[in-house]
């Protein structure tokens, strides 16, 4: 399957945002703006059929893909709908005139109405991470000169994607409608995990690898049209391997393979963080590197894996060698 570079373009949007909005903004660059005048909705479609067995959710030109990375937990999907909830009946997004921006403070009391097993700074997270930085449909507004806000725990403002609306349908549908997954194939299947893990192993998923070490050489190729990924199966892992690490996380992947070469046994998450610094004092001494970009990259790169209250160390670290030089390769 051939894929052009606006195919590409919005397939990994999908795959790292798993939103495509078709509205420009200020901020749209000229890649963007073309990639969504000419972009074949046809092939974006069938790749992703036939990689994971669904397509994107279509509302108004707007895709959604919901089945990437960061599963949801009962209580994020209740803030989640409450908050849709509250923004589509903000008296601020009636009308054409509106300026679609809203106090950030009423929508949390209206969403704490509701979602009443959270506290406010609790359900603030966790629109802030979903709502901010994983789908980008609100943006922190902040009134001009006005610096004490920015010291404030929660944003005063957001302004509001102009797609919200029509992304809100597909969401909804998406929740309250699952889709049937008993007609994937095998490869699909384990896609769908790498898709949403970045790894696999016999441990954690042994009804799905026999099928992975007998289709390793069909499910390579399948990821091979994007020109991103790269499937690596080692004797007890698999990884899907990503080309498109940026500089700046260069540091933190650093210190995240250091430190997961240095664990034999699970380290408790309420402990983490300390060693984080303990590795990144020694690997970078003088410098900053934030402990929470550090966990990313342990999560991610699949160095380490949630159990419970522990992190388990994978096989994964063993493959990489740690260097504190930043322009150098650090995937071998």
């Amino acid at each position: 399957m051939e894929l052009g570079n606006t195919e590409k373009l919005i397939i990994n949007r999908l795959i790292d945002q798993e939103l495509f909005t078709s509205t420009p903004e200020p901020t749209t660059t000229k890649v963007t703006l073309s990639a969504i005048r000419t972009y074949k909705q046809r092939r974006v479609y069938r790749f992703f059929d036939h990689l994971i067995g669904t397509q994107p959710l279509n509302y108004g030109n707007n895709l959604v893909l919901l089945v990437g990375p960061g599963s949801l937990t009962n209580a994020e999907k209740h803030v989640l709908l409450a908050t849709l909830k509250a923004v589509i009946s903000s008296p601020e997004m009636d009308g054409l005139a509106s300026d679609m921006v809203i106090d950030s403070q009423s929508i949390i009391q209206q969403v704490h109405s509701e979602v009443l097993e959270l506290d406010e700074p609790a359900i603030y997270a966790i629109i802030d991470q979903l709502f901010v930085k994983r789908f980008g449909l609100f943006t922190p507004d902040y009134p001009e000169g006005d610096e004490a806000s920015r010291s404030e725990i929660m944003d005063p403002f957001w302004d509001i994607n102009p797609d919200f609306t029509s992304i809100t349908h597909e969401m909804i549908a998406y929740m309250m409608h699952p889709q049937d997954t008993g007609q994937l194939s095998d490869c699909q299947r384990i896609n769908r995990v790498l898709l949403r893990f970045r790894y696999l192993s016999p441990h954690q998923f042994p009804e799905l690898w026999p099928q992975l070490v007998a289709n390793k050489e069909q499910l390579a190729a399948e990821w091979q049209p994007l020109a991103r990924f790269r499937l690596e199966c080692g004797q007890d892992y698999a990884i899907l391997l990503d080309n498109q690490q940026k500089k700046s996380e260069a540091k933190p992947l650093i210190v995240a393979i250091a430190l997961a070469n240095q664990l034999n046994d699970p380290i408790k998450k309420t402990n983490l963080t300390t060693k984080i610094r303990q590795v990144a004092k020694a690997l970078f001494p003088g410098r900053t590197v934030n402990p929470t970009d550090v966990k990313k990259s342990l999560l991610t790169n699949a160095l380490v894996i949630e159990t419970g209250d522990y992190y388990q160390p994978t096989p994964v670290a063993k493959r990489f060698k740690a260097t504190n030089d930043a322009d150098q390769a650090v995937f071998e």
